[in-house]
């Protein structure tokens, strides 16, 4: 049996009439078909199988080029994987080879897939869907059309048997993860890429508002063993020597504190030497599990914030506070660890008030480590989510189609905006104020950028340094430059390169390079303009030392930062306390919804009972 393997066209490449050059590029890969492909190879029964990477190219590339292997290889089976931002390509993928090759099997999975199996199975009769993990299902799958026996019996599928959808019972998640073998890495890992994606775990136990990772996962962590993985990473970095970092693509690496030291610890024992990515959560994080990333090579961690107002957390159901986060990004500032921190705009509960919290908090966030941002996300709809659920209660308008409702997910529509509580183009305003509160690329654009981001210019000229960033490193040598600068050279030069703050060189550079800013802003101004600025600039720089001096006081009543040792009294555990179970699943499980506090969003409380009956599609 021969297996052609794909993932179509991405919305946002779709309509483009260029041709990309797909083999070029240095970007993130699909292990989801990575590891299709090893495992169905794995299995020793002959399966040839070849796998496409065309979610990056327009959808009229694409269609060539499966049109052209199928005529070149001439598989039995394709298989498309398929999310949200995917599915109109993935729609054109289906037509066309339903059309002109109807004896091919087609079969369908993804996170997309795995939400919306009966809507799919219904509009294309014909195909199967995968619900949840696809590697045994598809092998399953695969091993009856080659004996050419019936397909009811495998589990985790929904098909069209010609009168109505069937819909098989759910397939157990795959508990030891060890058993699958290696995804396909020389897939996607051409000549010259220095970027490799890895897995090290399955899975999130938390289930947040505009997320619909449960739908495979069932909020359940299952890790593989830190053996196992490291025996991955040195595969990878012996096979492909131009790899420098190892991304590990987990929802949450960080969750489980002895697993994370195990890897790390096997990293270091093994003496394995290469640059390590991951996105984290803001809890569980130790001191203990921070070194020890630092010794093992993690260079840059990414945390999904998304607000910083206390109640939009909340509602968010994600599981951190401000008080976790402020703790978390302190001991990664005493690493040198890159942090980043994302944001959405527009989740319940957003207001102008909770925008100008989250600004507040990004702010005394980045005085801690700074945080580099060039955008800010806005909430999207997605199927299986509390958004979609609430959108569709509230009959969300959609223009051009009219209310939500599930049967715009077999449109050619984009993804929708949360657009519930507040329009898109007021959330596109919000969006731009966060963006130049905190954005170091706009912070020259206007005088008000400036005043709202000058308070933390020392954090932003200790990052611009460590990661040389364009535009302000040469400023600062020019700065260095001038004979006034010699005796502050020698002590910036220290702080940029082993990490000797001194304040007093840290002064200097600010000021310098406060003048530089504010000389560019000047000469776009008229005479008043420049005495009103100046003004503002004076009453700014006030504000600004009492704003400081709150968030360092919070800080050290919160012992933000510090171990159990360190704080000795007054010590908050919870920063470090495990959150799931040996099992993978919640300590303490978050509800589905919570009707009190979900009220507000509706008109009576018939709606609210609507917004949470749907539960066969989750």
């Amino acid at each position: 049996m021969k297996v052609l393997l794909t993932y179509a066209s991405i919305d946002a490449f779709s309509q483009s009439d260029t041709d990309w050059d797909y083999e070029g590029a240095d970007s993130h890969y699909p292990l989801g078909l990575a590891y299709l492909h090893s495992y169905l190879e794995s299995l020793g029964r002959g399966y040839e199988v070849k796998t496409e990477f065309l979610n990056n190219v327009p959808t009229h590339q694409c269609l060539e080029v499966i049109k052209k292997d199928i005529d070149e290889f001439k598989p039995d089976v394709v298989g498309v994987s398929l999310i949200t931002h995917s599915r109109v390509g993935s729609y054109r993928v289906i037509e066309m080879v339903q059309r002109d090759y109807p004896h091919i099997k087609i079969v369908i999975g993804g996170m997309h897939v795995s939400v919306m199996y009966r809507q799919l199975a219904g509009a294309y009769p014909g195909i199967v869907c995968v619900v949840g993990e696809g590697e045994i299902t598809l092998a399953e799958l695969v091993e009856r059309w080659e004996k050419d026996l019936p397909i009811d019996d495998v589990t985790g599928i929904a098909f069209h048997n010609g009168e109505k959808v069937v819909v098989t019972p759910s397939r157990e998640l795959i508990q030891d993860l060890d058993i699958l073998p290696f995804p396909k890495h020389e897939i996607f890992l051409w000549r010259g890429r220095q970027v490799a994606g890895l897995l090290t775990s399955r899975g999130c136990p938390y289930k947040c508002n505009f997320c619909v990772l449960d739908a495979t996962s069932r909020r359940k962590v299952r890790c593989r063993s830190a053996k196992n993985i490291v025996d991955e990473v040195e595969y990878i970095i012996t096979n492909y020597p131009t790899v420098e970092t190892v991304w590990l693509h987990d929802d949450a690496f960080m969750i489980l504190k002895d697993r994370t030291m195990e890897f790390c610890q096997e990293v270091i024992r093994r003496g394995v030497k290469t640059n390590f990515i991951c996105s984290a959560r803001f809890r569980p994080i130790s001191r203990e599990v921070v070194m020890l990333m630092k010794q093992a090579g993690f260079v840059h961690v990414l945390f999904g914030l998304e607000s910083g107002a206390p109640n939009v957390l909340k509602q968010m159901r994600k599981g951190i506070t401000q008080k976790s986060a402020r703790h978390g990004l302190k001991l990664f500032s005493e690493t040198g660890i890159k942090a980043t921190a994302f944001l959405i705009v527009g989740l319940p509960g957003e207001s102008a008030e909770t925008i100008d919290e989250t600004i507040e908090f990004v702010q005394e966030l980045q005085d801690i480590q700074y945080l580099y941002y060039d955008d800010i996300g806005v909430a999207g709809i997605y199927p299986g989510t509390e958004l979609n659920t609430i959108a569709q209660s509230r009959k969300m308008e959609i223009e051009g189609y009219g209310p939500i409702d599930d049967d715009y997910w077999l449109t050619d529509g984009d993804v929708p905006f949360y657009e519930v509580d507040h329009t898109y183009e007021q959330l596109s305003e919000w969006k731009t104020k966060i963006r130049d509160a905190v954005a170091l690329r706009f912070i020259a654009d206007r005088p008000e950028n400036f005043l709202m981001q000058r308070k933390v210019m020392a954090s932003i000229i200790e990052y611009a340094w460590r990661w040389n960033l364009s535009g302000f490193v040469e400023r600062m040598i020019l700065i260095l430059n001038q004979p006034s600068s010699s005796s502050m050279a020698p002590l910036i030069l220290r702080s940029g390169f082993i990490g000797e703050k001194n304040h007093k060189a840290l002064n200097y550079i600010r000021t310098e390079l406060e003048k530089w800013i504010i000389k560019s802003l000047f000469d776009k101004m008229e005479t008043e303009e420049r005495k009103a600025f100046i003004e503002q600039y004076n009453k700014q720089v006030d504000e600004d030392r009492k704003t400081i001096a709150r968030w360092h006081e919070t800080q050290r009543v919160e012992r933000s930062g510090m171990s159990k040792v360190d704080a000795k009294e007054n010590y908050c555990n919870d920063y470090e306390k495990a959150v799931i179970n040996k099992d993978g699943t919640l300590i303490n499980p978050v509800p589905d919804s919570d009707v009190s506090y979900m009220r507000p969003l509706f008109t009576d409380r018939r709606e609210t009972k609507n917004a949470n009956h749907d539960k066969e599609s989750k």
